[in-house]
C-alpha cells in the first residue's frame, strides 16, 4: 500500500499535466487555479490529497440504491418499493444488480471506473439510534468517553495528530456561507466587536480568562476573513447552493485544507420511500455532479476523493407505509479518479436478505482506515485504536488504484 501512496504523490510539472487534460490549458494559464492547483500539490504533510467526506444523514436504504433486482426473497421482501430493470442502470457485465436510475451521475461514475461500493459496512452491537451511530461515525469509537483521545471527531484527531492547520479540517456546517464569515458587514463587525470586548472588560491580560476571550476572537476574526476573502471569487457550474456548494468554495480558498466535511439529510424514510426518493435521488445526484464539475474547474479533481457514507442501513422489509424501519449494515461509496473502482466488501446473498436487516462484514473504520493511510498519507492506528478500541482492518481488496 506504501508503494500506491508514492505513485500518487505527484509532482508539481505531472499534476499540471494531469489536470490539464480535462481542463485544455485552463489550469495552466489562470494563475489563481494555477495557484490553487499548486496549494494542493504541495500541501505540508501527508500527500496533499483532498478527502471529502458527505455523511448521508438519516439511515440510507441501500437496497434502493444498488438494488439486487432479480432475487425472488428482495422482491417478496418488498412488493412496493422493490425496484426493477426499467428503474436501475445496470451494472456493467452484469444483469442482476443496477444502481437506482435517479442516480444517473452515480452510474457514470461507476461505469468509467470512478466509483467504489464498499457493501455492507458498519460496527460491532448497533442499536439503530440515529443519535448514537451518528456519533459512532463521527468519533470513530464505540464507546464514547473511554479513554482519552476520543472527545473530538476523528478527523480533528487526524488534524491535530498530522497537519494541525487551522484550515486543515473544515466543516460545512460550522463554516456556513463563507460569504458572509468573518463578518463582512461593518455595522454587525462593529457590534460583535463591542460585545467581545464588554466580555472581556476591554483589559488585555488582566486575567487569564479575559485574554483568552481577546485571543479568540482576534482568531475568529482573522481566520474568517481569510476565507471570506479567499472564496469570495469562487464561482459555481450550477444553481446548487447546498453544502456541496460550500465545499467546493471551501475547496477553491488555497488554505491547505486536506479534509471537507459535509452533511446531507433527509434519508430517514419510514414512509412514502418511493416517492421520497424521487426527490432526494436527483437532488443528490445533481448537487454532485455539480460539485465533481466545480473541481475539475478548479484543476483539483486529480486530487479528491469523496466518500459517501451513513450511520446504518434499513431493514430489508418494508413496512406498511410502505417505507423501511432501521436496520444495520450499509454501504460506503468512494468517488473520485483515483478509488479502485467497482465492487467491494461481501456482495449480498440470499441469506443476508433472509435476515431483519442486512449483517455487517466491514467495519466502518477498516474503510476510513484505508483512505486515511493510502489517500492521504497517515497511520490510522492512532487515530482509532484509542480508549481501548480496536476494530476489524480487513476490506479484502485495495480501494485505490
Amino acid at each position: 500500500m506504501s508503494g500506491c501512496r508514492e505513485n500518487r504523490r505527484i509532482d508539481r510539472r505531472s499534476f499540471l499535466k494531469t489536470a490539464g487534460l480535462g481542463m485544455g490549458a485552463l489550469t495552466i494559464s489562470d494563475p489563481i487555479l494555477d495557484l490553487v492547483a499548486k496549494s494542493f500539490g504541495q500541501s505540508p504533510g501527508g500527500t496533499g490529497n483532498l478527502l471529502v467526506l458527505c455523511q448521508l444523514n438519516g439511515g440510507l436504504d441501500v437496497l434502493s440504491f444498488l438494488a439486487p433486482i432479480n432475487n425472488t426473497v428482495y422482491r417478496s421482501k418488498r412488493p412496493m418499493l422493490a425496484l426493477d430493470e426499467s428503474t436501475v442502470n445496470l451494472l456493467p457485465g452484469r444483469t442482476d444488480l443496477g444502481i437506482n436510475s435517479y442516480l444517473p451521475f452515480f452510474s457514470n461514475l461507476y461505469e468509467q471506473g470512478n466509483l467504489a461500493i464498499v457493501q455492507q459496512v458498519g460496527y460491532p452491537d448497533a442499536n439503530g439510534s440515529h443519535f448514537e451511530s451518528q456519533e459512532v461515525y463521527e468519533f470513530g469509537v464505540r464507546n464514547l468517553g473511554s479513554g482519552e483521545g476520543t472527545a473530538a471527531p476523528w478527523y480533528e484527531r487526524l488534524r491535530k495528530t498530522y497537519f494541525d492547520d487551522p484550515f486543515g479540517v473544515l466543516d460545512t456546517r460550522s463554516i456556513g456561507d463563507p460569504s458572509r464569515y468573518g463578518y463582512p458587514d461593518s455595522t454587525y463587525r462593529q457590534a460583535a466587536q463591542d460585545a467581545f470586548g464588554r466580555l472581556a472588560s476591554l483589559k488585555a491580560g488582566s486575567t487569564t480568562s479575559n485574554q483568552a476571550i481577546l485571543d479568540a476572537y482576534a482568531r475568529i476574526d482573522t481566520r474568517g476573513e481569510e476565507l471570506r476573502t479567499n472564496t469570495e471569487g469562487f464561482e459555481s457550474s450550477g444553481d446548487a447552493r447546498g453544502d456541496f456548494y460550500r465545499a467546493a468554495q471551501l475547496a477553491s480558498a488555497d488554505l491547505n485544507t486536506q479534509v471537507i466535511k459535509l452533511n446531507y439529510g433527509g434519508f430517514d424514510t419510514h414512509g412514502s420511500q418511493d416517492q421520497a426518493n424521487e426527490s432526494l435521488f436527483p437532488n443528490l445526484d445533481n448537487e454532485f455532479s455539480q460539485f465533481v464539475s466545480d473541481i475539475q474547474a478548479l484543476g483539483l479533481w486529480e486530487r479528491t476523493c469523496i466518500v459517501f457514507y451513513t450511520e446504518f442501513g434499513r431493514r430489508n422489509e418494508e413496512n406498511g407505509s410502505p417505507g423501511t424501519d432501521h436496520g444495520h449494515g450499509s454501504h460506503m461509496i468512494l468517488a473520485g479518479p483515483a478509488v479502485n473502482g467497482g465492487l467491494h466488501g461481501q456482495e449480498v446473498s440470499t441469506a443476508d436478505l433472509n435476515e431483519r436487516s442486512l449483517p455487517y462484514y466491514v467495519d466502518f473504520r477498516a474503510v476510513f482506515g484505508n483512505v486515511m493511510q493510502d489517500w492521504l498519507g497517515f497511520d490510522p492506528s492512532p487515530i482509532f485504536e484509542v480508549g481501548g478500541e480496536t476494530y476489524d482492518t480487513a476490506l479484502g481488496s485495495s480501494l485505490f488504484s
